[in-house]
Order: structure tokens, then sequence, then C-alpha cells
């Protein structure tokens, strides 16, 4: 005890330090460690016959469920051998491990399983280890047993998720026979919740894909289920290839014909500058417009032309057929005009309306639409001077402003518009965003006998020759199909 009495107080002015020491790894070995050598265990969970020894302390460190029994007056607080039941014993067992270890596996396998058991026995921390495997693992092969399992346990968060995983997936899901073999009630009410949060198009399918996978026991609910779909906002290509031809839905009761009624006057009635051809202007029928039904295969006449001309350009924007400038041809005399006239297609009554005129008259110029504008280049002045200028029309302004002029003069030439990074002719072309020249590109092909391709950068001004076309051609037409381009029409022999 003599040691006791030395001191080194009042020998330096060194200041006072605190320690805290996280020995929570020391303490988890040692009492596992403590467990497998017998020491410390003062009960044993008894499961199916075979014990499992443990500590009350740990179990009910770890579950409430563990803690509620040995800390209230419950019968099991004073025995040393307690009875779990609803648990087999390998699951018990790892289970018991972890609370010793903090390690534990988890497979595609046992998560079910593995989350009903933590759920039963209040461990939260092993139960979240659950629900996130669930949560990473999802797919159209088990989405709907983890709607279950997330009702089943009150998880809003993993329902939540899957919701949000099927309406994501939503096409791969309705086409996986994990949702084709569900109930009808479990079909009926995806769709009631899902309807409304993807296209008709997807609803349709999701109807067919159920009802036919068992027709023999599906079919008699076709009536009900279809009512889900909203034939009025379906796709005129959905509505023509797939649902017209489908002999299920002929074959359906009074409400299911009514609705096939519906969409099929919504069919024949359809106006979309997609699906017909629009013929106006030229020489001898100035102010007559005419257009051609691709499905119905007919002309019909739609309202004439305020102001008839001979070459002009016509473009359709969003559905507004747009009429440019042109040739009076005021007393058999030539007289190139700046009028613009448009005619909205989507609207049930047809009529012209003239908007901002072009800067500078022009025939024979040619127009194409990129991202919603209108570029007008070339063509012929109103003194029979050949043009190199260029205008676009920003249809939300009602405005036109000039862009770049082309190098040379040019009139009688095509332009037409297509997305994509290849390098074609006659072309307005978007690049991609990770290419360093990123921009919104016009390409241009030459008339009269030069068979020369031009392409401009409308936002930097800068036009550049490209690889020419193999034949030189006047008073052509270029078209845009899947990609490529096709010049159409005469030959000038160089």
């Amino acid at each position: 005890m003599e040691e006791m009495l030395i001191s080194i107080r009042g020998t330096s002015l060194f200041e006072e330090r605190s320690h805290k020491i996280n020995h929570g790894s020391d303490l988890l070995q040692f009492i596992h460690t403590s467990r497998e050598d017998g020491h410390f265990n003062d009960v044993m969970i008894c499961v199916d016959g075979k014990n499992i020894p443990a500590s009350k302390m740990v179990l009910s460190c770890f579950s409430k469920y563990f803690h509620k029994m040995f800390t209230t007056e419950m019968k099991e607080k004073y025995k040393d051998c307690v009875e779990v039941n609803g648990v087999d014993v390998e699951s018990m067992n790892n289970l018991v491990q972890f609370m010793y270890t903090g390690e534990i596996s988890i497979n595609i396998d046992s998560v079910c399983y593995l989350l009903a058991v933590t759920d039963y026995l209040q461990m939260q921390s092993v139960k979240q280890l659950c629900i996130q495997y669930l949560m990473d693992a999802t797919s159209p092969q088990n989405c709907f047993t983890i709607q279950v399992l997330a009702e089943r346990f009150n998880i809003p968060v993993l329902s939540e998720n899957n919701n949000k995983f099927i309406i994501k997936n939503y096409p791969q899901v309705i086409c996986n026979d994990h949702f084709k073999g569900q109930s009808k009630e479990v079909a009926t009410l995806f769709l009631q919740e899902t309807h409304k949060q993807v296209s008709s198009d997807l609803v349709y399918t999701a109807v067919m894909n159920w009802v036919k996978f068992d027709l023999a026991s599906n079919e008699s609910y076709l009536e009900e289920l279809i009512k889900f779909v909203d034939f009025h906002e379906m796709s005129p290509q959905m509505l023509t290839d797939v649902v017209s031809i489908e002999p299920l839905l002929r074959k359906s009761d009074a409400d299911v014909d009514k609705t096939l009624k519906v969409f099929a006057y919504q069919m024949k009635n359809m106006i979309s500058p997609g699906k017909c051809l629009i013929s106006l202007g030229g020489t001898r029928t100035l102010n007559k417009v005419m257009k051609y039904d691709l499905r119905r295969n007919e002309w019909s006449e739609l309202p004439d032309l305020p102001v008839g001309r001979r070459l002009a350009s016509a473009v359709v924007v969003d559905g507004v057929l747009y009429f440019i400038a042109g040739d009076l041809q005021t007393g058999g005399k030539v007289t190139a005009t700046n009028i613009v006239h448009r005619m909205d297609l989507n609207k049930n009554v047809l009529q012209w309306e003239k908007v901002a005129s072009v800067m500078d008259g022009r025939y024979a110029a040619s127009a194409a639409v990129l991202n919603g504008s209108i570029f007008l280049f070339g063509g012929t002045s109103i003194n029979n001077f050949i043009l190199y200028s260029g205008e676009c029309y920003v249809t939300s302004l009602n405005k036109w402003m000039i862009v770049a002029s082309m190098n040379d003069r040019k009139s009688s030439f095509a332009l037409v518009s297509l997305e994509g990074k290849t390098y074609f002719i006659v072309v307005l072309v978007q690049l991609k965003k990770s290419d360093p020249l990123y921009t919104d590109r016009v390409y241009s092909l030459s008339g009269g006998v030069s068979p020369s391709v031009v392409r401009c950068n409308p936002t930097l001004g800068v036009w550049e020759n490209v690889a020419p076309m193999q034949i030189a051609r006047i008073f052509f037409a270029a078209v845009v199909l899947k990609k490529a381009i096709y010049a159409l029409g005469k030959v000038e022999v160089l």
C-alpha cells in the first residue's frame, strides 16, 4: 500500500484528458465465447424438443418478444427453459447466433420465412435487413408475392417500393406468367390501382394477357375487366392493328360492343397528319386543298386557300399545316410573295388563318421543321433574284427571324428533317448530347446541275459541304423513312 502514497500532483500544468473507448466488439466477442464455453447461460430455448443455450439479457436486447417475456410477470420469467413455437430449430439457432455475432445470411429461398420469424420475435434489426433484401430483389417474377408480404406484415415502405417497380416495369410485369396466373380478385385489384398510371394501350394488353392465359376460366370476366380500358385514350395504331381485330371483344356482350362502336367512330373520324397526305397549291389548282386518307383509301376536300399560289413551301408542326410564301401568278406574271397561312388539323372545324409573313418574299424555296420551328432557305425573290438567305419561324412567338445564309444561292432544292447523328443528305440532324459537336444541323440538297450537298449548324451559323449525291437533280422531292433519306424526281444531266 505504500506505493499508493506516491503522487506527481503539482508537478506539471499538462491538461486533463477524458477517454471513451468503444469496446462493443470486445464485449460481443466475450459473450459469444462464453456462450460456446457454457458460461453465463441462464436460459434454454426449447424448439421442437431441442435446446439452444442463451442469456436472458442478450435475448432481451435484440428481441422485444423475449424482453417482454423476461421483464414482466410472465411464468417464463422464472423458468430456466422456455418453449418457442412457430419457429424451426435452424432459424432460431441462426437468429441466436446473430444476437451474439452480428452476422446473418439472407438468400432468396430464406428471406420470406425469415421475415415472418423476425416479425413474430420482434427483431427489428433483422426484419429491416429482410425488407431491404426484398426491395433489392424485386422482379416481374415475384412482385405480387412481395406485395402480399408487405400487406401481411404491414410494411408500407416495401409496398411503396413494389408499386413503383410495377409502374416502371409495367410491360415486363404484365407479360410475365406470375401476373397472368393471378386470381381474378388480384388481377382486378391490380388493374384498379394501376390503370390511371400507365397508358391505355398497356392496360388493354394487361387485360387480354390475363384473360387469354386461362381462357376457359377467365373469358367470362372480360366484360368486367375491359372497363378499366379507356379506348378514347388509346393510340390509333393500337386501335387499328390490335383492338379492331380482336375476336374476343366481338363475342362479348352489349356493353363491350358499345365500347367498340365508340372507338370505331373515333377511328373513322380521326384527323391525323401522320395518317394522311395533303395536296395544295400548284399551277392550275392554286386554291384547292385535298386530303388523301390512307386508312379509307379516299380523297376529300379541305377548305380552299385564301390566297392561292404555286411553288410555295408546306410543312406540318404539331398537327398544324403551314403554307409559306410562293408565286402569286398575278396577271400572268411571276410575283414572289411573303404570305403565310396555317390550318390546325387537330380542330373539328378546319379553317385557314393568316400568320406572320416571311421577311423576304420568295418562291421555289424549301422548308423543314426542327424542334418545333420552321426553317426556310433559298428560293427566288420578287426581282427574280436567286436567294441564299434563310429564315426561322418560332411558332410560339409567331415571328420570323434571320438565320445563317447559305454559301451559294439555291432554288428548287429539297430540305427535310431527321433526328440522328449520321451524316445524311437534305436533313436537319440532331447529334447526341455526348457528342462534342452536339447541335442542331441543317442539310441542303442542291438543285440545278449540281449534285452537291451542304449542311448547316443553325446555332453556330456555319455551312459546310458533305458527300454529294450520286445523281444531280432539279425540281425534285426528298423524304425520310426510318432514318434514311430518299431523293425522288427529275434528273438533270451534267
